[in-house]
């Protein structure tokens, strides 16, 4: 059997592909229609969530994700709904991986309050009727969603020819 020194095993792990996971989450309301968020750092309308942190499972980070940017306080987070996989941009060292949680209904989204640091808007949306500027890997993970009750969806989104962004 082969021992690595501690030098050999870290220098193999800061040799592996790097990865950034985030979880975000379908929440709905009465109507069924489904909450987006348009963040203030980048244009167009997402998913409510955000990056797990260090060491964090990614349910819980959606739960934290609810609360931090829509006041949305969720004890325990429903079923998974999706797995999305980015490929790495041209220049950027991260591919990305979302899961995608169901959040369930909010019954009072009249009292979601956005955070202003993120967010600069809250909103809800028939799917078939989304908001110019919706993210289109935002606007394809829900559609899969959609067609696919009841069971996980795996997307994967790559960089079309012209170099334009998926994400």
């Amino acid at each position: 059997m082969t021992t690595f020194s501690p030098l050999e095993s870290a220098r193999w792990f800061a040799s592996l592909p790097k990865l950034a996971l985030s979880a975000n989450a379908v929440l709905r309301d009465a109507q069924g229609r489904v909450a987006l968020v348009r963040n203030t750092y980048r244009p167009g309308w997402s998913l409510p969530g955000g990056v797990v942190d260090d060491n964090e499972p990614p349910a819980a980070a959606c739960v934290r994700e609810l609360a931090e940017e829509l006041g949305y306080v969720v004890g325990r987070i429903g079923p998974l709904l999706a797995v999305q996989w980015a490929q790495r941009a041209n220049g950027s060292p991260l591919q990305f991986l979302s899961l995608t949680f169901d959040a369930g209904v909010c019954q009072e989204p009249e009292l979601l309050v956005a955070q202003p640091e993120e967010i600069a808007e809250i909103g809800f949306f028939d799917l078939g009727d989304l908001p110019e500027g919706t993210r289109p890997f935002i606007a394809h993970r829900l559609a899969a969603i959609h067609e696919a009750p009841g069971t996980v969806v795996y997307l994967e989104e790559t960089w079309p020819a012209n170099g334009a962004s998926p994400i």
